[in-house]
């Protein structure tokens, strides 16, 4: 059956059985429609996983969804306790990832434009002619982009992952049937295709400069090492 005939048949069943909170069920199994949608399933394969809306109204009715009843006892509790702390952690540190890679993106983003706008703030930026610089700045633009590009999958990769657990230790503590949620981001092919070209073109742009920059130095300088030339390293 399609997501709509599906969606209906679960809201009457609910209703029939007097379950509450019946809108945010059917929130939690469109978003999984959706998840899965962004995937390449189809509505039919979708609805054939999760079971007939009769089941799943009956399931919701059983564990006590709408009185509250029972849920987890003490042993399981405790264990997602301790659970909860390291997966804390771990976000934490993935999160402080997240901030080192946008931290790295503007660092580059700041540091193209200086090489590109002839800007040396304190004398940051070593001396060098302007052709090569302006290559080189282009260069590093691209490397910017590509750590943006990393720095938003990660954090979208991030929400996911905290949402997933949430739900996890949601359907555990109250004993809930909800539909699992996936712990990578969900997104179209048309999306996933856009965001790898951008990748892939940034690398590309990185790459292809870098190389012509060094060559455009090494010219200019008239020696393969033009970073002695012009006295990069020294005081």
């Amino acid at each position: 059956m399609t997501k709509n005939e599906y969606m209906d048949q679960l809201k009457a069943e609910l209703k029939k059985k007097e379950i509450v909170d019946v809108q945010d069920i059917l929130t939690e199994y469109e978003q999984h429609f959706a998840f899965k949608l962004a995937d390449g399933y189809a509505e039919e394969e979708i609805a054939a996983k999760l079971g007939q809306p009769q089941t799943i109204a009956a399931q919701f009715e059983n564990l006590g969804t709408g009185k509250r009843g029972g849920g987890a006892n003490f042993a399981v509790k405790t264990g997602l306790i301790f659970t909860a702390v390291f997966e804390t952690l771990f976000a934490i540190l993935f999160l402080g990832w997240d901030f080192v890679l946008a931290a790295a993106a503007l660092a580059f983003a700041a540091t193209g434009a200086c090489l590109i706008g002839k800007f040396n703030i304190s004398g940051l930026i070593p001396y060098m002619p302007y052709s090569g610089g302006l290559i080189l700045g282009i260069s590093v633009i691209g490397l910017a982009v590509f750590f943006g590009a990393a720095t938003w999958y990660c954090f979208k990769f991030f929400k996911q992952m905290v949402r997933s657990r949430v739900r996890w230790h949601k359907n555990v503590v109250s004993r809930n049937t909800l539909p699992p949620l996936p712990l990578n981001p969900q997104y179209s092919s048309r999306t996933k295709r856009r965001f790898r070209n951008v990748a892939l073109w940034a690398l590309v742009v990185f790459g292809a400069c870098f190389v012509l920059a060094c060559a455009v130095l090494m010219l200019q300088a008239g020696t393969l090492g033009f970073w002695h030339h012009w006295h990069w390293f020294v005081k």
